[in-house]
């Protein structure tokens, strides 16, 4: 299965002058961790687009989009794309945890909540033709999870490729954050 995973970007982030600078720090991890739940004889390609001008012009049967507030019409707009070409689309991240009803209209399935119990779910209903609508995660651990596939990071394009997990959720309770939406209980890790 040809398999495409995705984190937009902003259009600020195609600046030559922004680009270098904020960027790109870090690779998607978050994507990548999820990768490491497909099969090894998948052909996945991970994409950045804060680093990386998409290819737009391929035939994935998956697409997986990463959505934030910040990249979410960008987000929709890939999604349509893919769809219209025929492919599965999901759509996930903190966006759609927050907004899903907004994202419903522009994916085949949505994800609430961090993918780490949701995503292998999905892989086996999708496989076995029946995959649902919306998948809700009850799971707030970073125990257990997979090794993250950093084979598929493009490791020369970040300034700290070798970046890592530690925790989620924050202590704090920023009134521009949207965090509590998808930590329950907000003020916590």
């Amino acid at each position: 299965m040809k398999v495409k995973m995705i984190l937009p970007a902003l259009a600020e982030s195609e600046s030559p002058f922004w680009r270098p600078i904020k960027y790109s720090l870090f690779p998607p991890l978050g994507l990548a961790t999820l990768a490491a739940y497909l099969s090894p004889d998948d052909e996945i390609d991970l994409q950045d687009q804060h680093v990386e001008k998409l290819k737009l012009d391929d035939e994935p049967d998956l697409v997986i989009i990463q959505v934030y507030i910040t990249n979410a019409y960008r987000s929709y707009t890939l999604a349509d794309h893919y769809r219209k070409k025929g492919a599965y689309v999901c759509l996930g991240g903190l966006h759609v945890t927050s907004l899903p009803d907004e994202a419903l209209p522009h994916a085949d399935s949505i994800f609430i909540g961090p993918g780490e119990d949701t995503f292998p779910r999905f892989l086996k209903d999708f496989r076995q033709k029946i995959p649902q609508k919306i998948y809700k995660s009850s799971l707030r651990t970073l125990e257990q999870i997979p090794k993250i596939r950093r084979d598929l990071i493009k490791r020369e394009k970040y300034l700290v490729p070798n970046s890592i997990v530690v925790t989620r959720g924050c202590p704090h309770h920023c009134d521009f954050c949207y965090k509590d939406a998808f930590f329950d209980g907000g003020k916590s890790f």
